[in-house]
């Protein structure tokens, strides 16, 4: 109906719209400059200046308020493309293409080598993990039970992982059914 206000669902619709572009151009900023770094390569006042920012909006979202989901939304959009902008003029180093990080959802930095070559890996200051991908590949080898998964349901994600319950008991043990 025309000129009709916004239904509640209408809203969450426009505000997830909103949180996902943020959210997104935050993914690629990361993937560029490296997991919560581009704020560290510009000058502190524009760093400060995007945070507060970012409080702003994150604070719009919680009150669930559209008007100013949009409004900061947008604004953290421009604060985004400005600290790349600043990055760039200051010469700032992006990740190298053989480097690729995650963030586990403890917050902890995993920074991911192609090569055993770990010692190369750009920290920036960050404190982070680094693992080289035949690490990795060691990790699936001891849990075949990972790769079957993956070969019975092409693709699908691991999301989670837990230890066997039964394994842990049996490691428990005395060792008082070796004989010596």
């Amino acid at each position: 109906m025309k000129g009709a206000p916004p239904t509640r669902h209408g809203q969450i619709s426009d505000m997830q719209v909103i949180i996902n572009c943020v959210d997104q151009r935050g993914r690629e900023m990361d993937e560029r400059w490296g997991i919560g770094r581009l704020p560290m390569l510009v000058p502190i006042e524009w760093a400060e200046r995007f945070h507060a920012q970012h409080k702003l909006f994150n604070a719009a979202v919680w009150e669930f308020n559209l008007k100013l989901v949009r409004q900061h939304g947008e604004a953290m959009l421009r604060a985004y493309d400005k600290l790349d902008q600043l990055a760039r003029e200051a010469k700032g180093e992006p990740l190298p293409v053989d480097q690729w990080e995650f963030e586990t959802e403890q917050g902890l930095v995993i920074l991911v080598r192609d090569l055993r070559d770990t010692g190369r890996a750009q920290r920036h200051g960050r404190s982070a993990q680094v693992w080289a991908l035949d690490e990795i590949a060691n990790v699936i080898r001891c849990h075949p039970i990972l790769a079957a998964a993956k070969d019975a349901f092409p693709g699908a994600q691991v999301v989670s992982v837990r230890p066997n319950k039964t394994t842990l008991q049996e490691l428990d043990d005395e060792l008082s059914d070796i004989p010596f």
